[in-house]
């Protein structure tokens, strides 16, 4: 992997193609490798950068405590790094959380925006006190058992069923990262702000996708990011869980390439 340093960090990031250029930003707990479809794919008509986001993978996290905003300001720093003045940006789940921010603080830097299988909303009180009972097993039973759990959140049963490599190949990428890295982000994701009142502001084309069989973030919830900006495609994916970049990569990556062309951004 590359790497450059960006935001008082040293963000580690994968490269492929020339041409007009997309940035991917992974989710809460995975890698880069989650788009390894996407990088092979439109990489023939696009500069695709994919970034270990803080903490995660070969990315540090010298902060104790980490916030989405930060985050979001890692993957302006990033572009800015690399001499981007502007990108495309999709944002799975975390990734997404993420982009809202930046395209909120970053205007300029995005051309277009994907959000996909991702929330808008705050955390509920609920919510809050289920992030803090994942931190505190995290804490106890290490990065293996959490990965143990949460993969059969992310995966649709029947793509799980078919004994697809993606299942294992996740679970040991969630395996290998650091327990303190795990819980600052889960603090992150449980601090955020609702940024449903500020959908509107975001001027650039959208795409929101969503897994028709997702457990985690059910298809109500990305339409109502879609219905809160101006300008957005909405897409379920019926066949895919959590996953849709990885289940169903070759629909993920046409959504994108269609997104870039509606944006004008093209070779």
């Amino acid at each position: 992997m590359k790497s450059v340093r960006a935001n008082g960090i040293r963000i580690a990031y994968e490269e492929a193609g020339s041409g007009p250029p997309l940035l991917l930003l992974h989710g809460f707990s995975l890698d880069h490798t989650m788009w390894d479809a996407q990088l092979e794919a439109l990489s023939r008509s696009y500069r695709v950068i994919a970034p270990d986001q803080r903490g995660l993978g070969r990315t540090e996290n010298p902060d104790v405590e980490t916030s989405l905003e930060q985050m979001a300001d890692d993957a302006a720093g990033l572009l800015m790094a690399l001499g981007i003045p502007a990108a495309a940006v999709a944002g799975f789940s975390m990734g997404g959380m993420i982009l809202s921010r930046m395209a909120i603080r970053h205007p300029l830097k995005v051309r277009a925006a994907a959000f996909v299988c991702t929330r808008a909303a705050g955390e509920t009180e609920e919510q809050r006190k289920a992030r803090l009972a994942t931190m505190r097993f995290i804490d106890d039973e290490g990065s293996e058992a959490f990965a143990s759990r949460f993969i059969p959140q992310l995966f649709s049963a029947t793509y799980q069923a078919s004994g697809a490599e993606g299942v294992q190949k996740h679970h040991r990428v969630i395996a290998s990262q650091l327990p303190r890295n795990l819980c600052s982000l889960l603090d992150a994701m449980r601090r955020r702000e609702d940024m449903r009142p500020r959908l509107g502001e975001i001027r650039a084309p959208c795409a929101v996708l969503a897994g028709g069989q997702d457990q985690l973030i059910p298809v109500p919830v990305l339409r109502e990011i879609h219905e809160g900006l101006p300008d957005s495609a909405f897409e379920v994916f019926g066949e895919s869980g959590h996953m849709a970049p990885v289940e169903v990569p070759d629909r993920v990556s046409f959504a994108l390439d269609q997104l870039m062309q509606r944006a004008g951004m093209w070779m």
